[in-house]
């Protein structure tokens, strides 16, 4: 009876061990299963360049590069640009070149464009591809760095103007062909030439590498033609239109590409796992303070700060926090395109604006300084590129602001100077005393709780009142005020 009332408690307690031994193979299988999943579609590291292409994107995008080398199977640069620096643009491009993993540039979101520096790095891609609404294009490189800018060439005598799209290529390859039998360009116009024609080559060279539209390319340089992304695939520039990030790993698995040591490899990204790599906090304060306003904003704080610190005693607060603004905005500023002649006339501007405080000009020194401070903000930063210009409200703002804080300082300090002195011997002239003793027109008087040996012209008697007219050393000069 024992017994076999045991066997009966040990059957259920059998198959609730059973069980929880299916329950954990079939999880098992299902964790190799999604591994097995997810190693076939690898895993791909997704980046955003939004914005005007400065030092610190570039720097992150390199980074997600570099890194996913021994991390990703793919990268995803997900690009949003009006444009940016040539030197950072080459940064990205031969970090992408010399990747040994496959990097794909997607135009996106909708209505993303690649303009300028943009078009460039979506040519070095090893797979290009356009969100429905993007645009690209506009690729002639702008006046940078103090190289000046060219005036519209007019065509020679017996040749016509063509507005035709192919004249431009036309007339670049005859140019080539020709010996240089024809009179050399004017400064600016050879300054504009080399930089076009290095553009030129630089963009038809990677068009060769990647198998794109070179012709269409120089145009973009030259002309500065832009396409849809309709028309930007069928002109070969991109390789196909993807609304989504998923939509992208599948259209572009089975493409066959060319690796930096000249290896090919077949992409097979369909379900890959996609980890965006956001920025990290020194980079994102890197980006802040590279930006033209920002950093051209720190800077006057800097100055102001000095100010401050100089019409209190050098407070010590003040004084350093006004030194960090200054290293810190002359960093940020160098790291952009500078016009010197511009930094020479913010120089100016300032020191004029200094000279106002220790020199009576009644306002004339503050108004130049302030004129030469604002033409030269607008003059700083060297560049057509949207996004790396300081805006002229920033200007006008802080041109009032510094002209206006020179001013109060200024009219501070003379009134400083326009009042009484009330302290030391000078405090003295005009005050009121008594006379203690006097004889033969000299005696001692006491000013202000003081014991004074006085001289005076005046006929005086102990007990006299009398008002200090000068101080000659120990001796005050008096004259009489009435009899006590």
């Amino acid at each position: 009876m024992r017994l076999s009332s045991a066997k009966s408690l040990l059957t259920p307690v059998r198959l609730m061990c059973a069980g929880l031994i299916a329950l954990g193979a079939v999880m098992l299988a299902a964790g190799a299963l999604a591994r097995q999943a997810e190693s076939a579609g690898g895993t791909v590291h997704l980046v955003s360049l939004q914005g005007a292409i400065g030092p610190a994107r570039a720097g992150h995008v390199v980074r997600v590069i570099e890194r996913a080398a021994s991390e990703a199977d793919a990268v995803i640069i997900e690009m949003d640009t009006p444009g940016g620096l040539v030197d950072a643009m080459r940064d990205i491009n031969n970090a992408i070149l010399a990747s040994p993993v496959p990097v794909i540039v997607h135009v996106a979101p909708t209505g993303a464009r690649a303009t300028s520096a943009g078009t460039y790095i979506l040519y070095a891609a090893h797979v290009a591809a356009m969100a429905p609404g993007s645009t690209v294009g506009a690729a002639t490189p702008v006046t940078m760095g103090g190289a000046p800018g060219s005036p519209p060439q007019t065509p020679e005598e017996g040749e016509e103007e063509s507005n035709e799209p192919g004249n431009a290529l036309e007339e670049a390859a005859r140019q080539r062909s020709e010996p240089a039998t024809r009179r050399a360009p004017a400064n600016d116009e050879a300054m504009r030439n080399k930089m076009v024609n290095d553009s030129v080559a630089y963009i038809r060279a990677l068009a060769e590498l990647r198998g794109r539209n070179a012709d269409w390319a120089e145009r973009a340089v030259r002309e500065g033609v832009s396409l849809t992304y309709s028309e930007a695939v069928s002109e070969n520039v991109a390789d196909f239109v993807a609304g989504s990030t998923s939509e992208l790993l599948t259209l572009a698995s089975g493409r066959t590409v060319m690796l930096g040591d000249g290896s090919e490899i077949t992409l097979a990204l369909e379900g890959a796992a996609v980890e965006r790599a956001e920025m990290s906090l020194p980079t994102q304060i890197l980006t802040v303070i590279t930006d033209p306003n920002i950093a051209f904003l720190v800077l006057n704080l800097g100055f102001i700060g000095l100010l401050v610190s100089f019409y209190n005693g050098l407070e010590p607060i003040t004084f350093v926090a006004g030194l960090i603004c200054i290293i810190v905005g002359l960093y940020a500023l160098n790291t952009l395109p500078l016009n010197y002649a511009g930094a020479a006339l913010i120089v100016l501007g300032l020191g004029l604006l200094i000279a106002e405080v220790f020199v009576a000009s009644y306002g004339l020194l503050a108004l130049g300084g302030v004129i030469a401070f604002a033409i030269g903000a607008l003059m700083l930063v060297d560049t057509d590129v949207e996004g790396l210009r300081i805006d002229w409200p920033l200007v006008l703002a802080m041109s009032a602001i510094m002209g206006v804080s020179v001013l109060l300082a200024g009219s501070y300090g003379l009134a400083a100077q326009a009042r009484k002195v009330v302290t030391g011997r000078e405090g003295l002239t005009g005050a009121t005393g008594t006379v203690l003793s006097w004889l033969n027109g000299a005696g001692h008087v006491q000013v202000e709780g003081e014991r004074w040996q006085a001289v005076s012209s005046d006929d005086l008697q102990p007990g006299d009142v009398v008002k200090v007219v000068s101080v000659d050393g120990l001796t005050v000069k008096v004259k009489s005020s009435g009899r006590g």
